[in-house]
């Protein structure tokens, strides 16, 4: 009750949890841009809504309630409605707008910004015989795209043709395609249990130790699944595998643990790392080696093979004399997709779940048989200590051991010495072991610090940015469109992740996934319903028990499992992106899932042999199939695979040579025709190149990347007229590509031709692609439109503020407004509507303030502006302060000028910049001689 309470207040009242509270009154509203699952920089962009209905006659009260994630700019008929600024974008702002009303024609626009995530909007307007709310009747334009109308955000979100996340793959299609091989899994499976029964009823068997022979067995195919894939994986494919590699490698290098601010995962406790770079140094190998990637990856099969062991050996602990219920549980973890595929990447995910899985062992063996020493409980300590150490998530499990361990200390009556020897001991050692680690980065803010977190100095967000409530109530895209179902839905996203590798182990373009077997793993989606059925069943049948009777062992799995829910609805909240619906999260409650299997069979066969064969034959079924789903036999797809990820790596010749064989194997295929003629335009062999990408738009016409390909060497050849043909049905058949719109706008620029209107269609698709932006803004100046040519390139700047091209570009775009015949009224009209760029602030702010000609200074607009730029840097930026404290001197105001200057010195002196000091020093001897400051902008 506690964990759903918070959950609640973090939905309706944190201002740092995107989520977009339903009220009934109206929808919340975005733009309908493409779905993407890469990462985005932290960048003020904001879409434009609009809404035109008509008055008929005068209303004398009407009242406008609006919410907007996250700031907003309203006007009513071009009339700017003052709305008093909120702490908390949650909280809705009420207005009586009757004024701005008229008879006839009305037109309403709120533009809103947002720096993580897509700006959203919930207006509601009522009046005697009027009404209008927010709802797909809108219209919006983001960032200067092409109007589109507005999409409710409760609604799911799918990707388009053309997208990089886009799959073919269905799984009823899939089927088709398997159910042969589904059909020899199940004669296998039958002969296998009803000609296992058959003999050990003919040959009496000891059935426990056959039961682990069978387990063990398991194990042995893993390693031979280990064994086939070593080499054909490709080096760097997992979930931020290069990541983990970094810290590795850092840890080789520098021979000390990094802190939270230096890589993306170097906030995570340390253990798996050290023990992956011990390993490699053992063997004199580097993460540059290519056998390094495969002693890593055997490190994780190993971990992985332990885990369910340990859960077969928890279960024969809670079920001694049932090994029916133990292979059930302990089959279900060998096989359990989420297992088999996180075991194949470099990840610290199996470590840390196998020590939490060691540490329930080891404490329910102690509560089970009563035998409460303290070696006992110093190595449930140590196991603890080590499972923070591997990562932070193991604290879920630590008051669910302790609480079993003291009940069971209380029902012996044990004294106090006993509980400080024995508890205490356990909870010391555990805290001496990881403690430290968590003493060290809680100077960052929290001893919890996560990849979310600003400490890490990545600031970052991805699709789709917000949640709604019914993102956590949809179930079923899962069952029909699997892989990144996750789009669709909280529960789709743990259902494919759980069942199958769902998110492609997270890639951003389904060209470059792992060479699965996709059909048998979405068909398999269907198949999982069986032991996801068990597996509910047992979740209820357990908190049904735990209601009836406290046992230790169903409390540790039901308080463990509710704990790890609670967390990943936490941490989706929190990070609200498509990736955070990973179910290899909750890896550490595998002990738990295992028994949950268990008890949903014993509790669905009842000991029924007619209802046990069927369902275990399934189950067989199913085991197989998830195993097959793993094992790479498709030669085009791994060859075409490790052909990119050797074409990214900068090694063409290598990439080259494994393309041949893509194409050696089925010529026939024009993805691998693709990555041939990639592979030998970057080996220089650009005749070539082009013939194989002629060959694969014959091969499939109608396929927009075969068209992006030719287009592309076309460009590259100068051939624009061909590429532009190219592009155009490479758009067509890919609408949803945005490489195909930035090939088509390209070409269209250097053969001179206008592609502002198709631009703005690009963007309409991808708002947030700086290149789009960037080449919209130099048509548009190309056109004369000055000030559309400004905001574009000021969206670019803001999306890429770290390219040094794109402020030049910003300052030419301004430069072009200061020249112009009109300058006074362009300026005005810039600064009217400039996105939320500093950089742009900046800038027009110092023309406003120094600008020699007098027409063109305003000091009252450069206040404000300069004002917004400081605030939007919660004034830590001493460039900034510096303009603001220009500004202050060009209204007269020299007493607040000095105080500003000697604020950015203060700040420039903290960051050592030194040539912000001389700046700022030389600015505050004109302030003391009550002097403004002048300066042509042509020659800054």
């Amino acid at each position: 009750m506690i964990a759903i309470a918070g959950l609640t207040w973090l939905c309706r009242s944190d201002p740092g949890t995107n989520f977009l509270q339903s009220d009934k009154r109206a929808d919340w509203i975005f733009f309908p841009a493409a779905v993407e699952v890469k990462a985005r920089g932290v960048a003020n962009l904001d879409t434009l809504f609009r809404r035109d209905f008509t008055v008929q006659r005068p209303v004398p009260r009407t009242l406008l309630t609006v919410r907007a994630a996250k700031q907003i700019q309203l006007t009513i008929n071009d009339r700017k409605v003052e709305l008093v600024p909120n702490h908390n974008w949650k909280d809705a702002f009420t207005v009586e707008i009757s004024g701005f009303l008229q008879d006839g024609p009305n037109r309403i626009e709120a533009r809103v910004f947002n720096d993580n995530g897509p700006p959203a909007l919930w207006l509601s307007l009522t009046a005697d015989r009027l009404s209008l709310r927010s709802d797909h009747n809108w219209i919006a334009s983001f960032a200067g795209s092409a109007w589109r109308g507005a999409t409710l955000a409760a609604s799911p979100r799918f990707p388009g043709r053309g997208n990089s996340i886009d799959s073919s793959e269905r799984t009823i299609s899939s089927l088709t395609k398997v159910w042969p091989l589904w059909l020899l899994f199940g004669a296998v499976a039958l002969v296998f249990c009803v000609g296992g029964n058959w003999w050990l009823n003919r040959h009496p068997t000891n059935v426990n130790w056959m039961t682990v022979i069978i387990v063990f067995s398991f194990a042995g195919l893993w390693l031979i699944l280990y064994w086939h894939n070593a080499r054909i994986l490709p080096a760097l494919v997992g979930f931020d595998a290069s990541h983990h590699l970094n810290y590795v490698k850092y840890l080789q290098e520098y021979h000390r643990l990094p802190l939270p601010t230096q890589g993306m995962e170097m906030f995570h406790p340390p253990l798996y790392y050290l023990i992956s770079a011990v390993a490699l140094s053992i063997f004199n190998l580097t993460t540059a080696d290519p056998s390094a990637i495969l002693l890593l990856r055997a490190l994780t099969m190993l971990f992985g093979i332990a885990q369910f062991l340990l859960v077969f050996a928890t279960l024969r602990l809670i079920f001694p004399d049932r090994p029916s219920l133990q292979l059930i549980g302990g089959g279900l973890a060998a096989f359990l997709p989420m297992q088999l595929y996180m075991s194949h990447y470099p990840t610290n995910e199996t470590l840390a779940a196998l020590l939490v899985s060691a540490s329930l062992y080891f404490a329910l063996r102690m509560a089970k048989t009563g035998a409460t020493t303290w070696k006992g409980y110093c190595v449930v300590g140590l196991l603890i200590g080590a499972a923070l150490l591997a990562k932070a998530s193991a604290v879920l499990v630590v008051p669910f051991i302790v609480l079993a361990l003291a009940r069971q200390l209380a029902i012996e009556g044990a004294s106090f010495t006993k509980w400080a020897g024995t508890l205490g001991s356990m909870l010391l050692i555990a805290t001496l072991l990881c403690g430290w680690h968590y003493v060290r980065v809680s100077r960052y803010g929290s001893p919890l610090v996560g990849g979310w977190d600003p400490v890490n100095g990545v600031f970052w967000w991805q699709d789709d940015g917000y949640h709604t409530v019914s993102y956590f109530a949809r179930f079923g895209e899962s069952l029909v469109r699997p892989l990144f179902s996750a789009t669709a839905s909280f529960f789709d996203g743990l259902y494919s992740t759980f069942w199958g590798d769902g998110l492609c182990s997270g890639v951003s373009d389904l060209f470059v996934r792992p060479p699965w077997n996709y059909h048998l793993m979405c068909a398999g989606y269907l198949l999982s319903v069986v032991p996801a059925l068990l597996l509910l069943v047992g979740m209820i049948t357990s908190l049904w028990h735990l209601f009836r009777e406290l046992r230790t062992d169903i409390f540790v799995f039901v308080g463990l499992s509710l704990a790890v829910a609670a967390a990943l609805v936490y941490y989706n909240l929190k990070v609200p992106c498509y990736g955070s619906a990973k179910a290899f999260y909750g890896l550490s409650a595998l002990v738990p899932l295992g028994f949950f299997a268990a008890t949903g069979w014993n509790v669905v066969t009842d000991g029924r042999k007619w209802s046990q064969l069927p369902i275990a034959i399934l189950l067989a079924v199913w085991a197989m199939n998830s195993y097959g789903s793993f094992w790479i036999y498709d030669p085009v797809a791994q060859h075409v695979i490790t052909a990119m990820h050797l074409s990214v790596a900068k090694k063409p010749e290598a990439a080259l040579a494994e393309a041949k064989k893509a194409v050696a194997a089925d010529s026939s295929n024009a993805a691998a025709r693709i990555a041939l003629a990639t592979t030998l335009y970057d080996a220089e062999q650009a005749s070539e190149a082009l013939e194989q990408a002629e060959r694969a738009t014959e091969l499939a016409p109608l396929d927009g990347a075969t068209h992006l390909e030719l287009g592309t060497l076309l460009f590259k050849q100068k051939k624009l007229e061909s590429a532009i043909e190219e592009a155009r049905l490479a758009v067509a058949y890919a609408p949803e590509n945005t490489h195909a719109h930035l090939l088509l706008l390209v070409s269209l620029f250097y053969h001179n031709e206008d592609p502002v209107d198709l631009a703005r269609e690009a963007l309409a698709v991808s708002p947030y692609d700086a290149e789009i932006h960037h080449l919209l803004g130099v048509a548009l100046a190309r056109k004369g439109e000055s000030i559309e040519a400004f905001h574009q390139v000021t969206y670019y700047v803001l999306i890429r503020p770290d390219r040094a091209e794109a402020r030049s570009e910003l300052h030419r775009a301004l430069l072009a407004l200061i020249n112009s015949s009109d300058a006074a009224t362009l300026l005005h009209q810039a600064a009217s509507s400039i996105p939320d760029s500093t950089v742009a602030l900046d800038e027009l702010a110092w023309v406003f303030a120094t600008h020699p000609n007098d027409e063109l200074r305003d000091g009252h607009e450069a206040v404000r502006m300069a004002e917004h730029a400081c605030t939007l840097t919660k004034r830590s930026n001493p460039l900034l302060l510096a303009t603001l404290a220009s500004a202050y001197a060009e209204t007269g105001n020299f007493s607040e000028a000095i105080n500003a200057i000697q604020e950015s010195i203060s700040k420039a002196r903290s960051s050592s910049d030194k040539d912000a000091i001389a700046l700022d020093e030389k600015l505050l001897g004109f302030f003391q001689s009550n002097k403004p400051i002048r300066q042509d902008p042509n020659s800054r």
